[in-house]
């Protein structure tokens, strides 16, 4: 049971880093005060190119705090556990807990100026061969892109973790890669 915990938390935290590249349009779509003061991190670390790729960055903590500054989800987890809209204005669970549809938010574009759509959440799923991908697409039945604004992700079965199906790890991880 913990171990499907870990490793869902691991997908969402995955979701996230690949979302993230749109995050700029969405900082850019509301109004924000300035921040004021300056924040300063510093890492003992030698940086690698994955670290910068949420496809196929590795289950070590490290990257994931590049990606969370570089890459925007789906959802986002808060720190009691409730999941809050991103890049996805919407969701919701079908009846039998397999399916899963988001509305995407409209009006958003990557730093080039291309549109974000469904295409790049299903690109990016197919995309990914970091830690647990075989397991993560083993789960995942189909991403399939309804229209340019709506997702819908279908599990192959349900894992029995309330609230922590393999699609919560899927959201918080892709979108944009």
């Amino acid at each position: 049971m913990r171990a499907r915990r870990v490793l869902t938390c691991y997908l969402l935290t995955l979701i996230v880093g690949c979302l993230a590249l749109v995050g700029n349009a969405l900082a850019a779509s509301a109004p924000q005060a300035r921040p004021e003061g300056q924040l300063i991190i510093a890492f003992d670390t030698s940086l690698a190119p994955t670290y910068f790729d949420p496809a196929e960055t590795t289950g070590i903590a490290t990257p994931f705090v590049f990606l969370y500054a570089m890459h925007d989800a789906q959802i986002k987890p808060h720190q009691d556990n409730n999941l809050a809209p991103c890049l996805a204005e919407s969701w919701s669970e079908g009846p039998d807990g397999l399916v899963y549809e988001f509305k995407l938010r409209e009006g958003l574009t990557f730093h080039n100026g291309d549109p974000f759509t469904a295409e790049d959440v299903k690109f990016s799923f197919h995309r990914y061969k970091g830690t647990s991908a075989r397991l993560l697409h083993e789960r995942v039945k189909a991403v399939e892109a309804i229209d340019p604004h709506r997702i819908r992700i279908r599990q192959v079965a349900r894992t029995g973790m309330k609230g922590a199906e393999p699609v919560y790890g899927i959201t918080i991880r892709f979108g944009t890669t």
